[in-house]
């Protein structure tokens, strides 16, 4: 990923419970991706912009995932506490990209991010959904 330094960020813990090792009691790596979006929801939240309110404000649909990548450099285990800290690394017009560090206690256990698009559109037609430019309120919220 980058030595890329977040303008606003957000930390959110997790705790791996039994249900998200394997046998061998490590970390199945797709729990991660679930975390990160979990985590992106979250440093919105922080920012004050609630998912919640997108249709409302701005008829938004969302910000559906493009991409998603991650690198696992050190497993985690059932009962250890994850701090993740998200911030938004990159921005384009309509997307923009959601970085994250996974931390178990002072080690990286895992970095990854989700490339996300601000949509528009009908919630009953599907065929309406389109990108749009991020509007300038969340844009602010988050640092860009």
């Amino acid at each position: 990923m980058g030595e890329t330094q977040p303008v606003f960020s957000n930390i959110h813990k997790i705790r791996v419970l039994w249900t998200d090792a394997d046998p061998a009691g490590i970390t199945f790596y797709g729990n991660y991706f679930k975390w990160m979006d979990e985590a992106s929801y979250y440093l919105f939240k922080a920012a004050g912009i609630r998912w919640e309110e997108w249709g409302e404000k701005w008829g938004a649909l969302g910000i559906p995932i493009l991409s998603a990548h991650g690198d696992f450099s050190s497993p985690s285990k059932f009962g250890d506490e994850l701090s993740v800290e998200s911030f938004v690394s990159e921005w384009g017009n309509s997307s923009f990209t959601v970085t994250h560090r996974f931390k178990n206690g002072d080690r990286l256990a895992a970095e990854g991010y989700e490339k996300r698009v601000f949509c528009l559109g009908d919630p009953s037609n599907p065929e309406t959904f389109k990108s749009a430019p991020i509007p300038a309120e969340v844009r602010k919220a988050l640092g860009g």
